[in-house]
């Protein structure tokens, strides 16, 4: 551990506001680092080296400094962190008058330095599980050499059960990116809901969540899933500065699985951004046939249900047909609901429908052309230039 001008200038700040007179931080190699005095940053010490050197405290009267580079009087006192002396703190003054501080100074020293030791083991440890968790999410563990050796100085259970939930932060502000700051202070609010699971950053935007589930009698608990589902977005609504949106995945079993959850989960928050804007929470699961018409959609399948549906487009040039279908899938297909939504009556819905049925050359009693016309209409609905 070694002090550095940002710890050292916390130390002075703090020692000099409790006891009123100058102090000065050196470092290991006795240069000031934090000074009441900011001309002294970065010159030698030639006290704080008797102090290195002796390994205990020393004092040095005015006319003991005066002889000495970089030397006022008063009282050097080392700073030793698990054993190790790695600095030196003085206090100017006459050393009779100032001496009853020593003690507190050294100790409001070597108290900030463990703050910041732990505060630095903190953000590697952060670093080090998001390191983790790209590498599960990319699904290049296997191929690195240290992955393991991360796992288990983390002690991260790889056998646990998870599915991958993103987060996507937008700013209410122009939709303008996330300050790191704030993206932290959002990761420390989810991670209060749930200790077991792995969080990080991936980037301006995006929270990547590897959330624990539960299995019983090999079956995935979906339904408690939700509940966390919602319960994070409870605790993002704390956030009002924010605009955001959760995806959750599918659960694949093992290791190699977290890969293929991260990829439908972001598969779900695009679809479901586009064919939900309206909604916040997306589940892959619950979404799987909008993931089914999308890797449709630039296919020639897709294309064969769009031609489908441009057969409609052209012989209802008001939309009036297309708006009385999507109603009526709307509504599940409820005759007397759709009837109802449309402020028409039962008979006018019943020639919209059959008016349908001629254009198409189909039959909406029949299973097959009901599900096929409904497909082709998701697809009109979406355009083609906000999904790749």
């Amino acid at each position: 551990m070694y002090i550095d001008h940002h710890v050292a200038q916390k130390i002075v700040d703090r020692a000099m506001e409790i006891i009123g007179h100058n102090v000065n931080v050196m470092n290991h190699k006795a240069v000031i680092v934090g000074s009441g005095d900011q001309q002294r940053i970065d010159q030698l010490h030639e006290g704080a080296l008797q102090v290195i050197r002796a390994g205990t405290e020393i004092a040095f009267t005015k006319y003991q400094a005066e002889g000495m580079s970089g030397v006022q009087s008063g009282i050097n006192i080392p700073i030793t962190n698990e054993g190790k002396l790695i600095g030196v703190v003085g206090i100017t003054g006459e050393p009779e008058q100032i001496k009853k501080y020593a003690s507190l100074v050294v100790m409001t020293a070597e108290l900030i330095i463990e703050q910041a030791m732990l505060a630095a083991q903190i953000r590697w440890d952060r670093r080090l599980q998001e390191s983790i968790i790209v590498r599960l999410i990319e699904g290049g563990w296997s191929n690195d050499s240290l992955f393991n050796d991360r796992v288990e100085r983390m002690k991260i259970d790889l056998n646990v059960p998870r599915v991958v939930l993103i987060v996507d932060l937008r700013s209410i502000h122009n939709n303008q990116d996330i300050a790191l700051t704030s993206m932290q202070n959002i990761l420390k609010l989810l991670e209060k809901r749930e200790s077991e699971s792995l969080l990080a950053i991936l980037s301006p935007t995006q929270i990547v969540i590897l959330q624990r589930i539960f299995i019983h009698s090999d079956v995935w608990d979906y339904t408690s899933s939700l509940e966390q589902l919602n319960a994070y977005q409870k605790q993002l609504l704390k956030e009002p500065s924010i605009k955001f949106n959760i995806s959750m995945g599918q659960y694949f079993p093992g290791i190699d699985g977290i890969a293929e959850s991260y990829k439908s989960a972001s598969r779900a928050i695009e679809v479901g951004k586009l064919s939900h804007p309206n909604k916040t929470l997306f589940s892959a699961r619950e979404l799987i046939l909008d993931l089914i018409l999308k890797e449709s959609l630039d296919s020639w399948r897709g294309s064969q249900l769009l031609n489908d549906y441009k057969k409609l487009q052209s012989k209802d040039t008001q939309g009036t047909l297309q708006k009385t279908l999507q109603t009526y899938f709307a509504e599940n297909t409820d005759f007397a609901a759709t009837a109802e939504k449309l402020h028409i009556h039962r008979n006018t819905l019943r020639y919209r429908l059959d008016r349908i049925n001629e254009i198409l050359g189909i039959d909406l009693k029949n299973l097959q052309d009901l599900f096929r016309l409904y497909m082709a209409t998701r697809l009109s609905e979406w355009d083609k230039d906000q999904i790749h």
